[in-house]
């Protein structure tokens, strides 16, 4: 597996001025608000697919450095990757939904 610069499509600009405009525009106050004992899975998701959309273009970066072993890109990457699929396919919670229906038992 390689790790250079080819791996990153021609969206993902890893200049400090997109990378400084991308993080301001993040509410600070609703990534790194301390998390209720009581919150959901859904919300628990929610809350790290926000906190990996503010974090995305400082992955990308940090996987792009040559002077970072390219062991440790190649994990940036991949890690990159995976959550870039869970939050194309993310609904919502539509799949942490829980059944409530009762089951019907034989009488």
């Amino acid at each position: 597996m390689s790790t250079g610069q080819q791996h990153h499509s021609e969206s993902n600009n890893v200049s400090f001025e997109t990378i400084n405009a991308h993080v301001s525009n993040i509410d600070l106050a609703e990534v790194t608000a301390p998390t209720a004992a009581t919150q959901t899975a859904a919300e628990r998701a929610q809350r790290l697919m926000t906190a990996y959309t503010a974090a995305r273009p400082i992955l990308v970066a940090v996987s792009a450095i040559p002077l970072i072993p390219a062991a440790w890109r190649a994990i940036v990457t991949t890690l990159v990757a995976a959550l870039d699929g869970v939050t194309n396919t993310f609904k919502a919670g539509k799949d942490l939904a829980v059944n409530t229906m009762e089951p019907k038992l034989p009488a």
